[in-house]
Formats: structure tokens, C-alpha cells, sequence
């Protein structure tokens, strides 16, 4: 197609495995847990042990995968991504104990959501794309979303027919058929890879492969840049409180007295608004301060759980679903903008990756507030905890650097 540029092919590819892999892992759990909780005779707070499991691991391992992402084939990384979580559904179809779930979200499932999630998505889209790349990082990050309407529903309607654990060995299947042939098809990790030339229309430089002058960036040198810490001070609160509020929704809509089969409707909708969310904040990314932005997004959850202390009714629930989801999608998108931008496209994959143990350890919330509910009957404590806790994150973001000059580090 005459004009057409190819890295856009590359960005389609990354949504289409970023689906699969989070729609059947992240947005599914949360129609997967009360089932669990209830199958195994135990508490919501125990199966969100998986849920804490998955994004602990992927916090130990991210360094690893980042740093490979960078250097290695994303084709390969991303097919051993997709085997690794296709194992870990097949795994979940036998499981006899609640820990068995808890040690296969620990283990297959984060590192085939790390290897063929977002991280991949979002390394390749700043290696292919220079002028627009805050567009093109968010416009990657809703395949998560669309992934997240989708499936979800998909998989709601294949346990009212299988049951959830031949439903499990289908969904195994879904993901090898899908991710590995797009993915071997289509994905390159640079242009130069692929024999075209980078984004038409981005300004060339001196620097390597025309991304501009960064400087070569070493563990030690990124963890000496005051920029990296900004970012983890104000992402992990916001974080905690967005994932305890997202993770927990499904329950938080049962203990309402909303149907267990209109959950998956509340999931549906706050993963399209998500898409828009990320469509907005990643092509803003390239226009406005990210600062500015991220306190958008903050000022949004917090309206979300406003709304969440009221004790809705079922409107309000996917009024707060919808705005819940767009205040999430500027999670991916900012934090791509705000790395790419600040430590360049060639070292973009080490840092998220080492960003990764501290943004994880905000899976805490989700227990927290399962546990507080155990405890209480209510989510209410968790909530007004959780509300007071965002707000660090708008005032630290205010510290957020601009992009460090050319230089060793």
C-alpha cells in the first residue's frame, strides 16, 4: 500500500498478542475468582494470592526479560510467551488446590504475559516509531482492552457450557493458535530488521539508528537518574489503588447484589472505555506535559472510588466501570511516554524492565482490600485507605524531569 508504513503492522501484531495473553490472564481473573473462591470452599482473599503471585514474579523477572528485550529476538521471546501461558491454562484445567492456581499464576502465567504482554508490545513500538511514538505506545497498550471486551465475554460463556476447566484446555489452545503465526508473520524488532526505512517523517540524528542522542544507558546509570525514582513514587501508589479497585471489582459488584452474570458486563465495558483512555493519554502523551496528564488520570480514580463509597446501584456500577477504565488506561501508555522520552527507545526495555519489581509490588492492594473485606464485610475501609493513598502520587509526578542531555553515564 503506497504510504503505508510497516511499523503500524508491527504495532497491530503487538495488540493482537497483548489481547490474547491479558484478556485470558488479568481481565479473566477477575470473572475466575469468586468461581474459584466458591469451588474450593475458601476466601476471596486466598485465590487474590494468585493475582499478588503473578505480578510479584513478573516484578522478579522483568529486569531479566527487559534487558533481553533489547538485545534478543522479540519473534522468539514472544513465541516462548505464548507455549509458557498456554502450559500454565492447561496446568490451571487439573488443579486440585487453591495453591495450585496461587504457584501456576506465579510461574508459567506472569512469564508468558511478560514475554508476550505489554512489555514487548511497547519496546517494539518504540523501536519502530520516533515522531509519533507516544501514539503509536498508546495505540499498542489497547490491545490489553480489547483483549479485556472481548474475551472476557468469550470466556463467560465457555464456563456456562464446559465448565471452567475443560474451558481452561480450550483457552490453551487459543493462545497457540493465535499469538505464534502473528507473531512469526509479522513481528521485527527494528526496521532495519525488516529492510524499510523508520517512521516517515522523523527527525534523524547522529544518533544510532536515527532515534536521537541518549546516552548508552547501564543498570547503575539508570538507577542514578532521578527521573527513574519520580516515576516509581508516583506510579505505585496510583497503582495500588488502581489495581485493588479493578481486581476487587467484580466482588465489590456481587456484595452490591448485582448478578454474578452481569459481572462480565462491568468487565467488558471498563476495558473498551480503557481503550479509549489509552487512545487519549498516549496521543496527548506527544503533546501535553506528562505530568499534567497523570494528574488527570489520578483526579479520575479518585472520582472512581468516590463513587464506590456511595454503594451504587447498578447504574452507577458501570458509571464507574466506564471512568474506571478510561483513569486506567493511562497507566501504559504514560509510563511508555514518560521512559521513552526520558531514556530513549534503545534502552527502553531495561528500564521498564527495572521499573519492574517496584510497580509490582502495588499488586499488595489487591489483598488488602480482599483481606478488608474478609474481614469487615465491607470495602469501604479499603476504599477511604486507598483514596488517601493517590494522593502522593499527584504531588511527587511534579518532580518528573525532562529528558537527561547526551552524555556517559
Amino acid at each position: 500500500m503506497p504510504g503505508w508504513y510497516y511499523g503500524w503492522n508491527i504495532i497491530g501484531a503487538g495488540m493482537t498478542f497483548q489481547a490474547v495473553l491479558f484478556g485470558l490472564t488479568f481481565f479473566s481473573f477477575i470473572f475466575w475468582a469468586p468461581i474459584w473462591a466458591a469451588e474450593f470452599n475458601t476466601s476471596l482473599a486466598h485465590v487474590m494470592w494468585a493475582n499478588v503471585g503473578m505480578m510479584i514474579a513478573q516484578g522478579l523477572i522483568s529486569p531479566f526479560v527487559g534487558h533481553a528485550m533489547d538485545r534478543r529476538s522479540i519473534k522468539w521471546l514472544v513465541t516462548l510467551g505464548a507455549i509458557s501461558a498456554a502450559a500454565g491454562f492447561i496446568a490451571v484445567s487439573q488443579a486440585t488446590r487453591v495453591w495450585h492456581i496461587i504457584l501456576i499464576y506465579s510461574t508459567l502465567i506472569p512469564l508468558g504475559i511478560l514475554l508476550a504482554g505489554p512489555l514487548a508490545a511497547q519496546t517494539l513500538a518504540a523501536k519502530w516509531f520516533n515522531r509519533r511514538r507516544g501514539l503509536a505506545i498508546g495505540i499498542s497498550t489497547t490491545g490489553t482492552s480489547i483483549g479485556g471486551f472481548i474475551l472476557p465475554v468469550v470466556v463467560g460463556l465457555l464456563f456456562s457450557a464446559f465448565g471452567w476447566r475443560f474451558t481452561h484446555l480450550l483457552l490453551a489452545g487459543l493462545i497457540v493458535l493465535v499469538v505464534i503465526p502473528v507473531v512469526w508473520l509479522i513481528v521485527a524488532n527494528t526496521p532495519e530488521d525488516k529492510g524499510v526505512m523508520l517512521e516517515a517523517g522523523a527527525p534523524l540524528s547522529a544518533g544510532k539508528k536515527g532515534f536521537g542522542h541518549y546516552p548508552v544507558w547501564t543498570t547503575f546509570g539508570i538507577l542514578r537518574q532521578a527521573n527513574f525514582w519520580v516515576i516509581i513514587f508516583a506510579f505505585a501508589p496510583f497503582l495500588t489503588a488502581q489495581g485493588a479497585v479493578q481486581a476487587n471489582l467484580g466482588a465489590f459488584a456481587v456484595d452490591l447484589g448485582t448478578a454474578q452474570e452481569h459481572t462480565p458486563t462491568l468487565i467488558s465495558l471498563m476495558a473498551v472505555t480503557m481503550i479509549g483512555g489509552k487512545l487519549f493519554f498516549g496521543r496527548q502523551a506527544d503533546l501535553w506535559d506528562h505530568r499534567y496528564l497523570f494528574l488527570l488520570a489520578v483526579a479520575l480514580l479518585g472520582l472512581v472510588i468516590l463513587l464506590m463509597l456511595t454503594r451504587p446501584g447498578y447504574v452507577t456500577q458501570l458509571v464507574i466501570a466506564a471512568v474506571l477504565g478510561v483513569a486506567a488506561g493511562g497507566f501504559l501508555p504514560l509510563l511508555g511516554a514518560m521512559v521513552s522520552s526520558r531514556f530513549g527507545p534503545e534502552g527502553f526495555g531495561k528500564v521498564m524492565g527495572l521499573l519492574g519489581p517496584f510497580i509490582t509490588l502495588s499488586a499488595l492492594g489487591t489483598v488488602f482490600a480482599a483481606n478488608v473485606y474478609d474481614a469487615t464485610g465491607s470495602f469501604t475501609p479499603a476504599l477511604l485507605v486507598l483514596l488517601i493513598s493517590i494522593v502522593p502520587s499527584g504531588i511527587v509526578v511534579m518532580w518528573l524531569g525532562q529528558a537527561p542531555a547526551s552524555r556517559n553515564t
